[in-house]
């Protein structure tokens, strides 16, 4: 699952039919005066990403050729497997082609505390080139706070667009899918726009290529996500780095717990010291915390616990 590189990988990967967990765990070398934010745009992570694979690496000044884990390693969502899917507590969008039998994937930004991106499904309903931007009142009041004077229009090109050159407007009034300028792209993997999904420059290209008028869209906020490669169970947890962007009612461990049990339906032994460590990690990277059985299997499972408990 862990493999040494030094090359750049793309995020399209083959759908799996039964499985739900595709790409893989690799290192890369650190270069002299790279950050790892630098790194993650080379591989198409986002800024929580690489820092949270990587507590123990300076995010300004890695050491020269130090390891740094790329952790393109991912489950897939819970959800149907058509037009786009955004899970805004992935920091993450996912788009499934089938005519080519793939599944993009791509770092977002998302709303931030108080301008939630709202969940839900919506589509796509027009593609621009250049889009100018309208700052609402909201918006315009809240820089005049901080002694920033937006005016009421600002037009598509423009170097203070934070729009960027191409954007998907969704069928919700106001809301985008965008790309952005050069001095936002490191903020990707943030939760910082006024509810909008913000992506690299070269990521909205690709699926501004790739997508219709009329694509579905469904954003959902899953922290929580378990899935299946061959006979092994992954979790993975996301936890946002900032404890003020937490939820107010942080997730528990019997949380997670309850999740794996509704997925699973008793169709798999779990080990809950390996669930109780992913847990602890919250950094979003899918561990094996258990594996499938079948239904023999199951039903010698069933006569071992009946034993056990009486």
């Amino acid at each position: 699952m862990l493999a040494a590189t030094s090359g750049v990988s793309g995020e399209e990967y083959p759908l799996p039919h039964e499985d739900s967990v595709v790409g893989e765990l690799r290192y890369t070398d650190a270069k002299a005066n790279e950050t790892l934010l630098d790194i993650a745009r080379t591989f198409d992570l986002g800024h929580d990403q690489i820092i949270a694979a990587n507590p123990s690496v300076n995010r300004w000044i890695p050491a020269s050729s130090e390891k740094v884990l790329v952790p393109s390693l991912y489950i897939l969502p819970d959800a149907e497997r058509e037009g786009i899917v955004l899970n805004l507590a992935e920091l993450r969008l996912y788009y499934f082609h089938p005519p080519r039998g793939s599944v993009f994937t791509y770092p977002i930004s998302t709303g931030k505390m108080d301008w939630k991106t709202p969940l839900g499904k919506t589509r796509i309903v027009k593609k621009e080139r250049d889009p100018a931007w309208y700052p609402p009142r909201s918006i315009r009041e809240e820089r005049e706070a901080e002694g920033i004077f937006l005016p009421g229009f600002i037009p598509g090109g423009d170097e203070n667009n934070p729009l960027g050159s191409l954007a998907l407007r969704l069928a919700r009034p106001g809301y985008l899918i965008h790309g952005t300028d050069e001095a936002h792209a490191f903020g990707i993997g943030l939760r910082v726009t006024h509810g909008c999904i913000r992506m690299y420059p070269e990521d909205i290209m690709e699926l501004f290529s790739l997508v219709d008028v009329g694509t579905p869209v469904n954003i959902i906020d899953h922290a929580v996500k378990v899935g299946r490669r061959g006979d092994l169970v992954y979790l993975s947890v996301h936890r946002a780095l900032d404890p003020e962007e937490r939820p107010r009612d942080e997730l528990r461990l019997g949380d997670v717990a309850a999740e794996i049990n509704e997925r699973l339906d008793g169709a798999a032994r779990i080990d809950y010291a390996a669930v109780m460590g992913v847990y602890d990690a919250g950094d979003g990277i899918p561990r094996p915390v258990g594996e499938y059985i079948s239904l023999a299997d199951i039903s010698e499972w069933d006569k071992w616990q009946e034993f056990h408990d009486g």
